[in-house]
């Protein structure tokens, strides 16, 4: 770290050393192209870049002012991943500067972009450097570092770790490091998670029309849920006539397929891209795409072969837990698996931006129908039999394939909003056919009775 008793000219910019005369706006691309660097750099104030001179020296309230508006750059989403902890303004110093060290968990992003030293400057980097980068990154550094957002809510996670019948143990689970602060992986699974699942339905095959659309944000198990029975509701089912006396039905999409799909797709994403993961729903096929390269520069050839190398492994420890998925690596497997007696077959892409998977849909050309609800009879303890019919049917012949039903689902599930789906489950729980488990945010409905199709 230079000084004023250094002798100057100081040494000419480079890798390490930014002069700045006055701070401003320009600083952030500073700290961003640092903080992708290899070593500690320096951000000197009050210096001319050309004579390399001391020119200004800044005073104490002008410090604080700088040092209040880094701290703000630094708690908001401007950098990404969050570099606090990585910056440190040197309030005391007579040559007033900033220190930057490199950060862990590379490539950081200014508003969405990445910077990288080059020479004397900070310039935008290169789709090849920003991946090399993420190659070299620790694959563990995203879950396991400490989560920008501290007072996280997770009344959703306890709830479903309440609903599996497993003890919600956060240090265990690796949502607190070290110091008590909660880990990303905490964040991933709170409430005020913001990574998002974006899920569009077209007319026909290509993208002009929409059909529906939906965003999918919050506790990743619940986002999981949510985006499942969505998918699960635009399923359609194909019925043959086979001369046999039960008919031949096939739904589009193997529900195996698109359950590990999903799930691999949250799961081994880069958190370290904003961007959201896309499905999208065609006539001809379902494709999901998600965010970042294949981990640690593995080739599609391995992963087809059942290589694993796991990008989140805190996320999958906690999905594990909740038997959302096997440690094992066996996602890709299953999804071929399900395909195995189809003529069609499941198709991977993978670039430096994004791993891609697209599901033919096996009924495509074929008359096609959304599978009919059926009135259902429920039975209290009593013996009373009591009938359900439309909306509420559907509800409780949900619950036969389902644990437990929520209020977002009632409405993805029947296409209706929040006012009306309350007033079904109502009904259903007024009637003793359901019973309502939680408060708040981990409301859920479980049925009361046993029930039987009519």
């Amino acid at each position: 770290m230079l000084s004023l008793d250094d002798i100057q000219p100081f040494p000419i910019e480079n890798e390490s050393i930014e002069y700045k005369e006055v701070f401003n706006e320009k600083c952030k691309k500073e700290i961003a192209a640092f903080l992708n660097g290899t070593q500690t750099a320096y951000i000197y104030f009050g210096v001319n870049d050309v004579s390399r001179k001391v020119t200004h020296i800044y005073t104490d309230d002008e410090k604080h002012a700088v040092e209040e508006q880094v701290g703000r750059w630094l708690s908001s989403p401007t950098y990404y991943p969050s570099p606090v902890g990585a910056v440190h303004v040197w309030t005391g110093q007579k040559l007033f500067c900033i220190e930057v060290h490199p950060g862990e968990a590379k490539p950081y992003f200014l508003d969405g972009r990445a910077y990288v030293r080059n020479g004397s400057e900070s310039v935008k980097a290169s789709q090849e450097r920003v991946t090399k980068m993420m190659v070299l990154q620790d694959l563990s550094s995203f879950d396991a570092t400490e989560s920008p957002m501290q007072d996280l809510k997770l009344d959703e996670i306890k709830s479903v770790f309440e609903r599996e019948k497993i003890n919600f143990k956060a240090k265990a689970l690796g949502f607190l490091n070290p110091q008590g602060l909660f880990t990303n992986v905490a964040f991933l699974m709170s409430s005020q998670n913001y990574f998002s699942v974006k899920v569009a339905i077209f007319d026909g095959v290509t993208v002009d029309q929409f059909k529906d659309r939906r965003k999918f944000s919050g506790c990743l198990p619940k986002q999981i849920d949510d985006i499942l029975t969505f998918i699960s509701l635009n399923n359609s089912l194909s019925a043959r006539i086979t001369g046999q006396p039960m008919r031949d039905e096939k739904r589009s999409y193997p529900s195996v397929a698109i359950r590990e799909s999903v799930i691999n797709a949250i799961v081994h994403r880069s958190y370290f891209s904003k961007s959201p993961v896309q499905i999208e729903i065609f006539d001809d096929r379902l494709t999901i795409m998600s965010p970042g390269p294949l981990p640690g520069g593995m080739k599609l050839k391995a992963v087809l072969a059942g290589q694993t190398l796991p990008r989140n492994p805190q996320v999958v420890k906690v999905l594990n837990k909740l038997k959302y998925i096997e440690d094992y690596g066996t996602g890709i497997r299953r999804i071929l698996s399900s395909y195995a007696d189809e003529d069609k077959k499941p198709e991977f892409k993978t670039s430096e931006d994004f791993v891609k998977v697209s599901l033919p849909n096996l009924n495509y050309g074929k008359q096609l129908s959304k599978p009919a609800f059926p009135n259902v009879i429920a039975i209290d303890d009593s013996g009373t039999v009591k009938e359900v019919v439309d909306k509420q049917g559907q509800i409780v012949e949900y619950l036969k394939d389902h644990s437990y039903i929520t209020r977002a689902t009632v409405e993805l599930l029947l296409e209706v909003k929040g006012t009306q789906a309350n007033i079904y489950l109502k009904q259903l729980v007024d009637a003793n056919i359901l019973k309502k488990v939680g408060v708040g945010r981990a409301t859920r409905y479980v049925l009361a009775h046993l029930i039987l199709s009519k």
